[in-house]
Order: structure tokens, then sequence, then C-alpha cells
């Protein structure tokens, strides 16, 4: 516990440095606020109209969660039914591997055609950036399970759901939460995309905003805004996971 405390101690105290240099260079070379702005500035932003940030904040996060959540179910339940069925992996993973290596930002704009600007395009585009790794992972956990304790129940006349829930699934979780970790703050970066391509609210219609009037002292409140949002997510699944996985050696990472 200490040893972490002082982990973050020094964390902190990185971050506070890099801020107090960002304020000497900003004021010794004089720099124009629309090049890159102070930290006062950019704290003076956000006191100015927090309630607008604070609201774009929350629609963010509602979009970030529901393309997160979808991509935990369908990633799960499509990862048991790959790792357990041939026929089911023959017949997804050519569509899957299509959609994996095609880019979500040439995807978006068609999104925006398709189903219009707001609220679905962009949790479909959070969706997909969130949804491989889980796949990936759940499938990966599922197969890598001790033959030699799978091979035991089969002997006691186990079936197949008595192996999933016994050994296959146990030895799935850590894998499925170090994908968690990954696809959180992807989530946040997909509804971003989305935002910037048919948002009419958010963080990242803000920023397309902010950005096209050369406010960069917006522009840096909705990045740290979008940052610790990221990380508010990527520190709840560790949470979690330290909880339901806490006997894996992962979870004193």
């Amino acid at each position: 516990m200490l040893l972490r405390v002082l982990r973050s101690t020094r964390v902190w105290l990185v971050l506070l440095a890099g801020v107090v240099v960002w304020q000497i260079a900003v004021t010794v070379l004089d720099l124009p606020n629309y090049i890159l702005p102070s930290p006062v500035r950019v704290v003076t932003e956000f006191a100015n109209r927090p309630l607008l940030y604070l609201q774009a904040t929350l629609v963010t996060t509602w979009e970030s969660l529901v393309g997160f959540g979808a991509a935990v179910v369908l990633g799960v339940v499509l990862g048991v039914l790959i790792a357990r069925s041939r026929l089911t992996e023959e017949l997804l993973y050519p569509y899957l591997n299509v959609l994996r290596v095609t880019p979500t930002v040439a995807i978006a704009p068609l999104l925006t055609i398709w189903f219009g600007r707001g609220f679905l395009p962009i949790v479909v585009v959070s969706f997909l950036i969130a949804f491989f790794p889980i796949i990936v992972q759940t499938v990966l956990g599922l197969n890598s399970a001790d033959r030699g304790l799978v091979d035991v129940l089969r002997i006691a006349n186990a079936g197949e759901l008595q192996i999933l829930r016994k050994i296959r699934l146990p030895n799935a979780l850590p894998y499925i939460f170090a994908s968690f970790r990954i696809s959180a703050p992807g989530a946040v970066i997909g509804t971003l995309v989305g935002e910037f391509m048919s948002g009419s609210q958010g963080l990242g219609f803000l920023i397309t905003t902010a950005s096209g009037q050369l406010n960069t002292s917006s522009v840096f409140v909705l990045v740290v805004l979008s940052s610790l949002l990221g990380i508010a997510m990527f520190q709840v699944c560790v949470l979690v996971e330290r909880r339901v996985v806490r006997w894996h050696p992962s979870v004193s990472l």
C-alpha cells in the first residue's frame, strides 16, 4: 500500500513539474494564446464556463458507456461462441477480420449517411473500437484453459457447459479484464471520433467547434476532460478486476 502511495506521489509531482515548466515557457517566450495558452488561461477558461464543459462530459460519458457496454456483451458472447464452435468461427471470422483492418475513421462518415447525425452513429463507432480487443482476448482465454483439467472433467462425464463454467471461463477472466483495460479508453476515443463526424454535443463536438474558432484554451480544457474520462473508465475496470479476479497475479500490477 505504501509503495502505491509513493508511486502516485511521484506521478503527481512529475505532472506538477510539467505544468510549472509549461507556465514558465509560455511566459518567457511570450507565446500567443492561440498557439499555446498557459495553464492559468486553461483553468480560467474552464472556470468561466463550467456547466458547458461538464454537460459535454456527461454526454460523452453516456455515449462511451453505451458503446463499451455493447462491446462487452457482444464481444464476450461471440468470443464464447467462436471458441466453442468451429462453424461459428468459420462463418464470423472473415467478416470480423475485414472490420478489424478497416480504419474506423473511414467508416464513421458512412455511419452518418446510414443513421444520420446524433447518438446512434457515435455509439457504433465507440463500439467498433472497443469490440475487437474483447472478442480476441475472450477467445484466447477460453482456448488456453488447462487441457488436463478439461480432460478430467470430461472423464467425470461433465458437459461442455460445466467445463465452460468451472474451467474455461475462470481461466479466461484475466484475459477478458485485460481487454477491458484496453477497450474502455478506446470506447472514449471512438465516441470522440463519432462526435467529430456527426455529433451536435459532447466533448468531440466542442473540440471541433473550438478548433474552428482558434480557441486553443477551450481545446486544452476539452482534451484534459477527455483524458480524465478515459483514465476514469480504465480505473473502474481495474477496480472491478481486483474484486472479481483477486486471486490472479495481474491484479497486483
